[in-house]
Formats: structure tokens, C-alpha cells, sequence
């Protein structure tokens, strides 16, 4: 029981950077951030690099997208304080 509720809590923990992620970047308020949002965070991100990030093609970034891009050193993670 107790690993369930620290996985819980670990699960949590990571994802509040995300948030916090999209709320810097999503200027329309729409939850995701499109590649034209992205480049006012990040002018040097390319079409190419976001066609990466972008798990689903679906032309924007979601939360959990973002946060793959923070892992692998793509986005730099914004100082939200």
C-alpha cells in the first residue's frame, strides 16, 4: 500500500512541472501549446524539433509532451517564479 501512495505522490510530483509548463507557454488557454506558442518561449525551436516532440501528431503539445521535451533536453524548463 504504501508504494501505490508513493508512486501516487511521485506521479503527482513530476506532473506539477508540466502544469506549470503550460501555463508559461499556452497564451490561448486552449491546454496545449502549438509550435507558434513554443517559439515565443523558445524563438530557436524549429518545425523539425516540434514535429519531434509532437507523440501524436496532432500539431500541438500537450502536457506530457512537454514534459518529454524538458526530459531530453530539448525545451529548457521555464522559471515559472
Amino acid at each position: 500500500m504504501r508504494r501505490v501512495a508513493l508512486g501516487a505522490l511521485l506521479a503527482t510530483i513530476v506532473a506539477i512541472p508540466a502544469v506549470a509548463q503550460m501555463e508559461e507557454v499556452d497564451t490561448d488557454g486552449d491546454g496545449m501549446a502549438s509550435l507558434e506558442e513554443l517559439q515565443i518561449v523558445y524563438p530557436e525551436l524549429t518545425e523539425d524539433e516540434f514535429a519531434t516532440l509532437d507523440a501524436n501528431s496532432d500539431g500541438m503539445l500537450d502536457a506530457d509532451e512537454m514534459t518529454a521535451g524538458i526530459d531530453d533536453g530539448t525545451l529548457v524548463a521555464v522559471d515559472t517564479e
